[in-house]
């Protein structure tokens, strides 16, 4: 189920990303976000290779698009001081912070097309997906970002 379309705007560049839990969600966001910033399509193959390890972190707050939004400047600001990809392998909430474990990667062959300054609050929203039968079968977060 988890996945990610670009989401046309007027001046920025957006995307509506798919999961079937928050934390899939987390993680098919941050790929979105770097998949634009290099000009990857959705569904594109990207070719992980192995790379560093790493840990980060966000502080909670009581609102989930807050945090998607706080967690993705932060996955922009790693990948895009570096140089490199982020490939997300776990994410995790507790009641205080987001803590996130990463393989950054750098990808040699393949420039930036785009330059992503911020993710923003404009029409950001996180919303359940419900089935015909009206039960929950994941969710879709909307984010827009400042080019």
């Amino acid at each position: 189920m988890a996945s990610w379309s670009i989401l046309p705007t007027t001046a920025d560049v957006g995307f509506l990303a798919e999961g079937e839990n928050i934390l899939e969600l987390f993680k098919i966001s941050s790929l979105a976000l770097q998949s634009i910033r290099y000009g990857f399509l959705p569904g594109a193959a990207i070719s992980w290779t192995e790379g560093e390890q790493i840990s980060f972190s966000v502080s909670k707050s009581d609102r989930l698009d807050r945090d998607l939004l706080s967690w993705l400047e932060e996955v922009n600001w790693l990948s895009e001081s570096g140089s490199s990809m982020l490939r997300i392998i776990d994410v995790s909430i507790s009641d205080d912070q987001i803590l996130s474990e990463a393989v950054k990667f750098e990808i040699d062959e393949v420039e930036p097309v785009i330059e992503i300054k911020a993710v923003t609050h404009h029409e950001l929203k996180i919303e359940e997906q419900e089935s015909e039968d009206g039960s929950i079968i994941g969710l879709r977060a909307k984010v827009i970002l400042d080019v």
